[in-house]
């Protein structure tokens, strides 16, 4: 018994008078990236369209456009969205999501020019593309077009809208 009492006061000793050689507290640092910034640099027109409830409009990713809309119209574009602000070498991911506008629907769908390593991919409707940019940060030119229905007959020479979200999130 007097060994386990004398070995645990020298183990209670040894721990007590045991001392750091120093201690030293230090930061880790770092800096918040800035949250991109988007622009619609060309504004999505599919021109004239037919006043007729269910009248369907479609443009291609070379902005042409099909259906009941007049394809020979000055003002048709192709709808351009630049992101910029974006970090070198970076995955990110972009979606556009639509709602109905009050008289027309507009289902976009998109290809990205400008990531690094051929991910000019194309997405539709709700569709998401995920994507690295290059090694210079480099805008993202986002090319937009789609489908526009009318919802309810229009009045003849009035100009509708429907609205569509573009989102880029960091991965």
């Amino acid at each position: 018994m007097n060994k386990f009492k004398l070995a645990a006061l020298v183990t209670a000793t040894l721990v007590s008078s045991a001392s750091f050689a120093a201690s030293e507290t230090f930061d880790a640092n770092v800096t918040a990236a800035a949250d991109a910034s988007i622009a619609n640099s060309t504004a999505i027109d599919f021109g004239t369209v037919q006043v007729a409830s269910g009248s369907v409009c479609t443009m291609d990713d070379a902005g042409a456009v099909t259906g009941a809309c007049d394809a020979s119209a000055a003002e048709i574009a192709l709808g351009q969205v630049d992101v910029t602000g974006l970090l070198p070498n970076t995955g990110v991911t972009v979606e556009l999501t639509f709602s109905a506008g009050t008289n027309v629907t507009f289902v976009p769908s998109f290809d990205i020019n400008n990531a690094a390593a051929a991910s000019d991919g194309h997405a539709s409707a709700d569709g998401a593309i995920s994507v690295t940019t290059d090694g210079s940060g480099s805008d993202l030119l986002i090319d937009v077009y789609g489908q526009l229905t009318v919802n309810n007959t229009l009045t003849p020479g009035a100009d509708e809208t429907a609205p569509y979200t573009v989102e880029v999130l960091f991965q």
